[in-house]
């Protein structure tokens, strides 16, 4: 615990100059929601250090809880392309720390009339699985729909969904809505993720300044998470 909170100190001062568009990033290092990606890119020529950690996590199984940290970093090398690496370290007997490495790049940007493509992959060199998680990910401003849906004004409201493999076998699927100009809540779904099993999971994600995102959650409304993320402009 006390390891984690001087990570999120780490973070949180690192001072940066202003940048393009901010990306949140997962906890598996990229751009995303808890687990889910999302259509959004590392800006062009920024890197984001990212850390989370997830607490008492029970897989699939498995009745004795331990607590998972992810940190590390992601980097934009073009404007649509980010690649990312996060160490996955959990605090059990007998599970060494894992090295994940990722890219994702944005197909084709989102319009009024067409959603936005999105392609990648999480774990290159298969670390916690069998095969790479490959996944293309659709994503569109769906703020109109909830407002005919509701008859009502909605807030800013943005939905994802994605097929894949490894981690994200099958369907997953996001929502992110802004509830106030520095504050967002999420939800989403996947199949299998990290805790072996079809999980919905929620957060709340706090942006203070334009850069820094802290996020707080509960996987499967189960098991706790928090982390933090920074976007850094390298020139």
């Amino acid at each position: 615990m006390k390891k984690f909170a001087l990570l999120l100190v780490a973070t949180a001062v690192l001072l940066s100059a202003a940048g393009s568009l901010y990306a949140a990033a997962s906890i598996y290092g990229q751009s995303g929601l808890i687990e889910t990606p999302d259509d959004t890119i590392v800006g062009d020529k920024s890197f984001e250090p990212v850390v989370a950690r997830i607490f008492d996590l029970k897989p699939r199984g498995e009745t004795t809880g331990f607590d998972v940290t992810s940190y590390g970093a992601a980097l934009g090398l073009l404007p649509n392309l980010e690649i990312s690496a996060v160490g996955l370290d959990a605090d059990a007997p007998g599970i060494k720390t894992e090295l994940l490495l990722n890219a994702k790049y944005r197909i084709l940007a989102e319009s009024e009339g067409r959603p936005s493509v999105t392609i990648g992959a999480m774990d290159i060199t298969k670390r916690i699985g069998d095969d790479p998680s490959a996944f293309i990910v659709f994503g569109k401003n769906i703020s109109s729909m909830a407002e005919d849906f509701s008859g009502r004004v909605s807030q800013p409201l943005k939905g994802t969904i994605g097929f894949g493999t490894g981690v994200y076998k099958g369907v997953f699927a996001g929502l992110d809505m802004s509830l106030a100009p520095k504050l967002n809540v999420g939800v989403e779904y996947l199949r299998r993720g990290i805790r072996d099993r079809s999980s919905v999971n929620g957060m709340v994600r706090f942006t203070p300044i334009n850069s820094l995102s802290i996020d707080a959650g509960l996987l499967g409304f189960k098991d706790f998470y928090a982390g933090a993320s920074y976007k850094v402009s390298t020139f």
